[in-house]
This record gives C-alpha cells, sequence and structure tokens, in this order.
C-alpha cells in the first residue's frame, strides 16, 4: 500500500528552534535548503552549516568560548 506524500509548510521547516547551553541561548534557523544559521545570545555567528546539528555544535563550541574568555 502506498502511503499518501506530505508536504512540510514552509513555515515549520524554517521555525527557528531555541535551546539552552549554560547561561546561554541558542537560537538555529534554516536560512535556505539545506544550510542553517546559529545565533548565540542574539549575535549571530558569521558561517552557516550543512546540517542543523552542525550548527548546534557550532553554537555550543562559541558559548563554551565565551565562558573560556569570561573566567579568564
Amino acid at each position: 500500500m502506498r502511503r499518501a506524500r506530505v508536504n512540510i509548510p514552509d513555515a515549520v521547516v524554517t521555525r527557528p528552534t531555541t535551546f539552552v547551553v549554560g547561561d546561554h541561548t541558542l537560537v538555529l534557523t534554516m536560512a535556505m535548503e539545506g544550510r542553517w544559521t546559529v545565533a548565540v545570545d542574539t549575535r549571530l555567528l558569521d558561517s552557516s552549516y550543512g546540517t542543523e546539528a552542525d550548527a548546534w555544535e557550532a553554537g555550543v563550541r562559541d558559548a563554551h568560548r565565551q565562558d573560556k574568555l569570561r573566567s579568564a
């Protein structure tokens, strides 16, 4: 039996996803098909990433870098 094709509206796909990492807030957004951006504490990182996981990882690394600078 064939399943009906499911169309996911663009509004659902491009809705930002928010994560809290320690004292920081990461906001991941699909910028265009196959490209993700991440903002750490409302500061958008300069790069875009091929997957949501890569964007999340970059955000976590940046949050960690900020924590290290703050404690130094």
